[in-house]
């Protein structure tokens, strides 16, 4: 019996292996400093999700979104723009047994498509820039690696595009080293709809600003339709969770209470707002 089972893991392990090229996180952050005028697209599961036709939590499916998101990966990287997958198709002993698992139901999920991918011969930029601490069995370099990651926009003028309950950079240093910050808060679900209304209110200001996204789905188009821009985009989906998360130590994926939390994705009707002079400041617009 378990000379049957290695036989079917080993041929499972064949028919969801994937030639797809992924550069890791730190090497994706080197690559987006020196190519400072390239934007920044990534791909997660829910992504994925929505491709296949299955609504997320923050997100009712839509098939003009998910035909395009679908179209952004398969053309890939180009001049314009660094296009992320998730950096699990080389080797998963990296992360922990529960992602491990997940990746695997993954990996059978999205087969098809994985599979139009690996004929692209493309190579991609990791979506884990912004999910670099959680996941891993050695969590060591996570200090060293969110310093280069914060590299990024230290010194500059920020426009973050985000939903309501993302609060991104509030009550840590995420963004302390911007040289300032402006925020357009977008909703927390089903963003897309209000797509150009959110377009509209960043060409009001933008300026010449590194424009930071944390909008799902929703963000992957918004990159994609500012791609010749003058202005850098770049997706960050979930860095502050993880960041919130690396700065307490966090062996597993805590709740934080008055914002959203990568992974809690149901539970953003139970976030209480801080009340924050500071932070409202920033805000220059809400969809």
């Amino acid at each position: 019996m378990n000379r049957l089972k290695q036989k079917y893991t080993r041929l499972l392990g064949r028919i969801l292996h994937f030639d797809i090229q992924v550069l890791n996180a730190t090497e994706t952050i080197n690559y987006i400093k020196s190519n400072e005028k390239i934007s920044v697209i990534r791909f997660g599961d829910g992504e994925f999700d929505l491709i296949r036709g299955k609504s997320i939590p923050y997100q009712d499916y839509v098939p003009a979104l998910s035909h395009r998101m679908k179209k952004i990966i398969l053309r890939g990287t180009n001049k314009n723009e660094l296009v992320c997958l998730p950096d699990v198709f080389k080797d998963l002993n990296r992360y922990t047994k529960t992602c491990k698992s997940f990746f695997f139901d993954y990996f059978y999920q999205n087969r098809k498509i994985l599979k139009e991918i690996s004929k692209r011969n493309n190579i991609y930029g990791s979506t884990f820039i912004s999910r670099p601490y959680i996941d891993l069995k050695d969590k060591s370099g996570s200090d060293e690696y969110f310093r280069l990651l914060k590299s990024i926009w230290k010194g500059k003028d920020i426009l973050i595009v985000e939903g309501k309950f993302t609060r991104s950079g509030e009550g840590n240093d995420l963004f302390s080293e911007a040289k300032s910050i402006r925020r357009i808060i977008c909703p927390a679900k089903n963003a897309y709809s209000k797509i150009a209304e959110i377009e509209k209110a960043i060409n009001k200001y933008k300026d010449k600003r590194l424009v930071l996204l944390m909008l799902g789905p929703t963000a992957k188009v918004i990159v994609d339709d500012f791609k010749t821009d003058e202005n850098q985009f770049i997706d960050l989906g979930h860095v502050d969770t993880e960041y919130e998360w690396f700065l307490m130590g966090a062996k597993s994926k805590i709740k934080i209470p008055h914002k959203h939390t990568a992974e809690f994705n149901y539970d953003d009707n139970k976030v209480k707002l801080l009340a924050n002079d500071s932070f409202n400041e920033q805000v220059v617009d809400q969809i």
